[in-house]
């Protein structure tokens, strides 16, 4: 009696003595075909993930680092670059400048997001010649050829546009575009007719406060501070709060009108404060004042907006730039449209010499995580360091959930198989209930009679995960020649203009197979466990009744 439950269940299992032996295998199949499906599907996802991030850390920093004081732009970055290049675990350093343009070309006009870097850095250039796309043959990085106007822009951009290398393009910051919408966007009236109360009092105010004193005129300090703060209200203005400087939005008026009332509000700042609560200003103020005030209220409103157009005509200069090189990135793996010197985007986003960020190339860019908490604990707290799994955390969420609904929704597969063999195994037992109650009345125990149909679960558990691991390996083996017979039905599902790649890449993980087949194992034996029991526990009597 001793090893007559595993005899019992590779009798039971046999095709050739019952038709439920059949269905049995036929679950069996089921399972295989749940296994190979999970192992392909996430193999060939796991493939798009490495091939993501392999892209990404081509044109992105490893590691990003940002200044945490003032107004966050870091004017010392070569010293800075320096000193990073010689952080441990780190290959380069170089300065960062990234934004939106406006692209003209060919008649077509796009925002287009680009990426400045110091050229100088050999090992970015290197990593950005390695992802050129070889449908562009002439493409190439150098970007001192022939002056530093040149860029490198992507596959995505070229193939939307239709440009090839050696063509040229004209580039307009963005942030420039802000000033035209505020010329643009002006009221009808004059900020006098907008807002007579605050002009009258304050003009008023003027006339009484100014008294004329020995070479000079003197107000009242008090009076001065009341009617400087009603007209500092309609300009935006920086104001210091418990938490920092706040800017305050001001009212809606012509810029030029901003900027005479800033003039005002110099001539009362231009102050000699003297004990006795009177302000001394020179012989001459107060008139300069209502002068101002005056052309306030006459303003011509059609000179003053195309004077404030022909300002915005000066300020917004075009950049032409060559295109040298094409590098390749995809839907999938989309990076910046553009690629352009350092100096440029300084020059396209105003910034004065200083730049945004300084970008890092370590040894292993997969350990960037433990790479950033030290730099970050030996840099200190006027500095932000941030790996690319921060700085991309929502582009790979969205990787990461989209592998859980796959999984989860393939997973079903195997459900499904296992309560098909949940429903074969409870066919079984009642077929075989009068032999159970004979073996049962021989002495059969109840864990005997538990493992015989246990055992059914867990061989065909186990080798339907077998089964599918092996079908599995052999699909990713020959995937390139099964793409190509189902692409021979006119049926493409991984077309290559999405992905970015000739050949269906895939990855597989040892860890993520063993915990498939386990899973397998596990529900099938499960299934089993359930009819098993009730098997078990039947009255033999009953069982033996119709014997």
């Amino acid at each position: 009696m001793k090893s007559f439950s595993w005899t019992l269940a590779l009798r039971y299992l046999n095709p050739l003595r019952t038709f439920v032996s059949i269905i049995t295998l036929i679950s069996l199949v089921g399972v295989a075909l749940g296994v190979m499906v999970l192992i392909v599907v996430l193999s060939v996802h796991n493939g798009f993930e490495r091939n993501l991030k392999d892209t990404l850390l081509g044109f992105s920093p490893h590691i990003s680092v940002y200044a945490n004081t003032g107004d966050g732009r870091i004017y010392d970055w070569a010293e800075m670059e320096e000193r990073l290049a010689k952080e441990p675990g780190v290959e380069s350093a170089y300065a960062l400048v990234e934004g939106i343009v406006l692209l003209d070309s060919k008649s077509w006009q796009k925002p287009v997001y680009f990426r400045a870097i110091n050229v100088d850095n050999e090992e970015q250039i290197e990593a950005l010649t390695e992802l050129l796309d070889p449908d562009y043959p002439t493409s190439k990085i150098d970007f001192h050829f022939e002056g530093d106007k040149n860029a490198i822009i992507s596959t995505t951009l070229a193939v939307g546009l239709g440009l090839q290398p050696g063509e040229e393009i004209r580039v307009i910051a963005a942030s420039n575009l802000d000033a035209v919408m505020e010329v643009y966007n002006v009221p009808k009236e004059r900020a006098w007719e907008l807002y007579p109360d605050v002009f009258e009092a304050f003009e008023g105010e003027i006339k009484v406060l100014f008294q004329k004193i020995d070479g000079a005129e003197k107000a009242s300090s008090d009076g001065i501070l009341k009617i400087y703060r009603s007209l500092q209200e309609l300009v935006p203005v920086e104001i210091e709060t418990p938490t920092g400087g706040v800017m305050t939005e001001g009212k809606e008026m012509r810029p030029v009108e901003k900027r005479m009332i800033f003039e005002i509000l110099d001539f009362l700042d231009d102050v000699d404060r003297q004990e006795g609560g009177f302000d001394f200003f020179v012989e001459g103020r107060r008139d300069e004042i209502l002068e101002k005030l005056r052309e306030m209220r006459e303003l011509d409103l059609e000179k003053a907006d195309n004077e404030g157009f022909r300002q915005i005509e000066e300020f917004v200069v075009p950049k032409t730039l060559r295109i040298q090189g094409v590098y390749a990135d995809n839907p999938r793996s989309q990076g910046p449209g553009i690629f352009i010197p350092l100096s440029i985007g300084m020059e396209l986003k105003d910034l004065q010499g200083g730049v945004e960020s300084i970008g890092l190339r370590i040894e292993d860019p997969y350990h960037a995580g433990e790479t950033a908490r030290a730099l970050q604990a030996s840099l200190g707290e006027e500095w932000i360091v941030q790996s690319w799994m921060v700085t991309h955390a929502n582009q790979f969420q969205l990787v990461k959930t989209e592998k859980l609904m796959i999984s989860f929704t393939l997973s079903f597969i195997t459900i499904l198989s296992a309560f098909s063999i949940m429903a074969v195994m409870y066919t079984v037992t009642v077929q075989k209930r009068q032999e159970i109650g004979v073996m049962k009345a021989l002495g059969a125990r109840p864990s005997q009679i538990v493992r015989v149909f246990l055992y059914q679960g867990i061989i065909v558990g186990v080798g339907g995960s077998l089964l599918g691991l092996g079908l599995g390996l052999l699909a990713i083996e020959y995937r390139e020649a099964i793409m190509k017979v189902i692409r021979s039905f006119g049926v493409d599902p991984f077309p290559a203009e999405f992905h970015g790649m000739s050949e269906l890449p895939a990855r597989v993980i040892p860890d993520q197979l063993v915990l498939i087949c386990l899973v397998a194992m596990v529900l099938c034996s499960l299934a089993a466990l359930v009819p098993a029991l009730m098997a078990a526990f039947r009255d033999p009597a009953k069982s033996l009744r119709n014997l």
